[in-house]
C-alpha cells in the first residue's frame, strides 16, 4: 500500500544527504534529479514511477499548492512507496497565503480556508501521518527503471478482439494507472502494420512518450488542423483515428471525426485530474451514427487494489461520492461543512456536465474571490447551475493601458477583450458579470432548465443594490449556442479571429445589458460596432457558410471612416495599439483610398502574423497618410 506523510516543518530538510531550505522555490523532488521540478512542468513525469517523491509546497511568506501537479505526482509512485508532503504550519494551514492563487484568482494570492478544511478532514479520514521530521532517504543512483508489467486479461482481451470488432467507433475508458495508454499504443503499432493510422490529442505536449516516439510512423495532428482537413476532404477518410484523452475535447469535434473516418477508437481517463467530463460517456454513444462500443479498464498495474493514496486523491479532487464529514475525524463548524458541501456539489455537477472541468476550477471554486453561484434544487437534488465571476469597474488609467496593450491583468477576460480588440475601453470601466459556466445534469438537459437559470440570473442581477451594467459570457461559436444565448436575450458584440486549438471553434462573445448606462451608452455601441464592422473581417464568408440565416451576420459593408477608427488609426501610427486590434480601421481607410495607401499586403488571409519590420512600415505609411490629411 502507497503512503502520504505530511512533513510539517519551519527549518532545512536532508533529502538525500543535500541541505534544502525552506526558501528554496516550491517544487517537485524526484530520485536523481538535482533540482526541483516547477509544478507547471509536472507533466513532464507522467507515466514515470517512483519509490518516493517529494512535493514542496513552502514558499517565503506562505504556502504554494499546485493541485494537478500534486495529483501528478501521486500517480508515479509505485506500490509500498511514499509521497512526502513537506507542509509548514500545518495546524494554520487555513490562514497561510497560497500563492497558487496567482494563477486562478487574478493574480492575488490569498487564504482558502475551504480547500484545506477539505484537505485536513480527508488526511485525518485516511489516518495519514503527521510528522516534524523527514526521514533519511537513500542517495540513487542511476536511472530508475520502470516496473515491466505483464499484460492484464483486460487489457489481452481489447488488444486480440477490438481490431476484429465490427464497430466502427471504439471508446475505452479507465482510470489512472491501469495501462490505457500503454494499451493503445499496442493497438496502434499492431493496426499500423496494415492499415494508416493517426493520432489527435488536445495539445501536442499532452501525448504520453509512446506518442512522441511513434510520429514518423503515427503522425500527430492537432484537433483545429484536422478539422479544417475534414472540412476540406483533404485527408483520407479509410484510416485509424486515435483520440487521445478524448474527453477533453469538445463533443462537436469528436462527432465529426467519428463521421468522417471510417474507424477510430477513442480512450480517456473517467477520473482525470487532467480535466475532463464524466457526462462525456454518456453523450457521446446518443451522437453517434455509426456502430459503437465502450470497452474499459479497471484493474490497477503500479499499486494494488484499494489503494489508500489513490483514494485519498480521488476523495480530493471530488471524484468519489462521499460526502464533507463521513469518516472523518477532523472538526468542522456545521456551517463550514454546509458550505463545503454546497461547493463540492457544484463541482461534480460541472464536472458531469462539462467537457473539461480541472482541479483549477476546483480551487477557484472553493476559495477564489469575485464570484457568484446560482443552483437550481429539484427534490433536494443539485440539476443545473451558474457559476459566474465579478468583471470590470478599472480606473482610467489601468482602462487605457488594456486598450493600447501595455497591460494584461489576471482576470476580466471578456472586459479586457472588449476593451482591446474591440475597441471598446467602456467595458473594462463599466462593472460586469461574466458566466463563466452554465451546467445541467446530463438526463435533465433539452428541459428549459438552462433558460430558466439564466433568467433567475438576470432578474438577481437586475434586483441587487450594488451597481451592474451588463451581464457578459464567451463561447464555442456553433449555432445551437448562439441560438441559445440569442433566446435568453443576448447581443453578439464580439468574434474572435483566431480559432481555439482544442476545439476548433471561434470564441463568440455575447453581452446582456442591465443598467440603464449598460443599455444605452455600452450594449449599442458594442452591437452596432461589430454589425458594422463585420462584413470586413477575413474570417466573415466562413462564419456566414458555417451559421446560415442570422440576420446579425448579413453584410454590411460600412467603408467611410468614423471618429472610432481615426483614434484608432492614430493610436496604431503613434505605436500605442497593435496591428490586430486595428485590423478592421486599417482596412476600413485602405478602401477608402486604394491607390494611395500600400496597404493590400496587410490583408493576406493566409497571413497569421506580421513581423517587427512589416508593422513598423505599416505605421508609417499610416502616420505618413494621417498627416496629409490633417487629423
Amino acid at each position: 500500500m502507497r503512503k502520504l506523510w505530511i512533513i510539517n516543518c519551519e527549518n532545512t530538510v536532508d533529502i538525500e544527504g543535500k541541505q534544502i531550505p525552506r526558501l528554496i522555490a516550491p517544487g517537485i523532488f524526484i530520485p536523481n534529479s538535482s533540482n526541483p521540478i516547477p509544478f507547471a512542468n509536472a507533466k513532464s513525469i507522467l507515466g514515470q514511477e517512483y519509490p518516493f517523491a517529494i512535493y514542496n509546497m513552502r514558499a517565503e511568506n506562505g504556502i504554494n499548492f499546485h493541485l494537478e501537479a500534486f495529483a501528478i505526482l501521486a500517480g508515479t509512485i509505485q506500490e509500498n512507496g511514499t509521497l512526502f508532503l513537506l507542509c509548514p504550519q500545518w495546524d494554520n494551514l487555513e490562514n497561510e497565503l497560497d500563492f497558487d492563487a496567482l494563477r486562478w484568482n487574478e493574480n492575488h494570492a490569498i487564504t482558502c480556508p475551504n480547500f484545506y478544511q477539505h484537505f485536513k478532514q480527508l488526511v485525518a479520514k485516511f489516518g495519514f501521518e503527521v510528522r516534524t521530521d523527514l526521514p533519511k532517504l537513500p542517495a540513487a543512483s542511476g536511472q530508475i527503471p520502470s516496473k515491466i508489467y505483464q499484460l492484464t486479461q483486460e487489457q489481452q482481451n481489447i488488444l486480440q478482439n477490438l481490431p476484429l470488432d465490427p464497430a466502427d467507433i471504439h471508446l475505452i475508458t479507465a482510470p489512472r494507472g491501469r495501462g490505457k495508454s500503454t494499451l493503445a499504443g499496442l493497438l496502434a503499432t499492431a493496426l499500423s502494420e496494415q492499415n494508416k493510422v493517426l493520432i489527435t490529442a488536445r495539445s501536442y505536449s499532452a501525448l504520453s512518450s509512446f506518442w512522441r516516439s511513434a510520429e514518423q510512423k503515427i503522425p500527430f495532428f492537432a484537433p483545429d488542423n484536422l478539422i479544417e482537413q475534414v472540412k476540406n476532404k483533404a485527408i483520407y477518410p479509410n484510416q485509424w483515428l486515435f483520440i487521445d484523452e478524448a474527453a477533453s475535447l469538445p463533443l462537436p469535434i469528436l462527432q465529426q471525426f467519428c463521421d468522417y473516418f471510417e474507424k477510430v477508437i477513442l480512450t480517456t481517463t473517467t477520473q482525470n485530474y487532467e480535466g475532463t467530463g464524466r457526462g462525456f460517456e454518456l453523450k457521446l454513444p446518443k451522437m453517434l451514427n455509426k456502430l459503437f462500443k465502450h470497452w474499459t479498464l479497471s484493474q490497477p498495474l503500479r499499486w494494488g487494489e484499494n489503494d489508500p493514496l489513490e483514494h485519498f486523491i480521488n476523495d480530493l479532487l471530488l471524484l468519489n461520492g462521499d460526502t464533507v464529514g463521513e469518516n472523518c475525524n477532523f472538526p468542522l463548524q456545521s456551517v463550514e461543512v454546509a458550505l463545503i458541501q454546497r461547493r463540492i456539489e457544484f463541482y461534480r455537477l460541472l464536472a458531469n456536465a462539462h467537457y473539461k472541468t480541472t482541479p483549477t476550477d476546483l480551487r477557484r471554486l472553493f476559495d477564489g474571490e469575485n464570484q457568484i453561484l446560482l443552483q437550481e434544487i429539484e427534490n433536494d437534488q443539485l440539476i443545473g447551475g451558474i457559476w459566474a465571476m465579478l468583471e470590470g469597474g478599472l480606473g482610467e488609467e489601468l482602462t487605457q493601458a488594456i486598450w493600447r496593450g501595455e497591460r494584461r491583468p489576471q482576470g476580466n477576460l471578456v472586459a479586457q477583450y472588449l476593451c482591446f480588440q474591440g475597441n471598446l475601453p467602456q467595458a473594462c470601466k463599466l462593472h460586469s458579470v461574466r458566466i463563466s459556466r452554465i451546467a445541467v445534469l446530463p438526463e435533465k438537459q433539452n428541459q428549459g432548465i438552462g433558460k430558466r437559470l439564466i433568467s433567475q440570473f438576470i432578474l438577481q442581477n437586475i434586483q441587487q443594490k450594488q451597481p451592474l451594467d451588463f451581464i457578459s459570457v464567451s463561447f464555442g461559436l456553433t449555432a445551437p449556442l448562439y441560438q441559445f444565448w440569442a433566446n435568453c436575450g443576448f447581443e453578439l458584440v464580439q468574434i474572435t479571429p483566431n480559432k481555439e486549438a482544442s476545439s476548433g471553434y471561434r470564441s463568440a462573445m455575447m453581452i446582456y445589458p442591465i443598467s440603464e448606462q449598460g443599455k444605452q451608452q455600452f450594449s449599442q455601441q458594442a452591437t452596432q460596432a461589430f454589425v458594422r464592422d463585420f462584413a470586413l473581417q477575413p474570417f466573415f464568408t466562413e462564419i456566414c457558410e458555417e451559421l446560415q440565416n442570422f440576420e446579425q451576420f448579413q453584410p454590411l459593408v460600412e467603408i467611410s471612416l468614423d471618429e472610432r477608427d481615426w483614434q484608432n488609426l492614430t493610436a496604431f501610427a503613434n505605436g500605442k495599439r497593435a496591428l490586430p486590434a486595428v485590423y478592421i480601421s486599417l482596412k476600413r481607410l485602405y478602401l477608402s483610398a486604394p491607390q494611395t495607401l500600400n496597404l493590400l499586403a496587410v490583408f493576406n488571409e493566409h497571413q497569421q502574423k506580421y513581423s517587427k519590420v512589416e508593422i513598423e512600415k505599416y505605421r508609417e505609411i499610416v502616420k505618413t497618410y494621417l498627416k496629409s490629411v490633417n487629423h
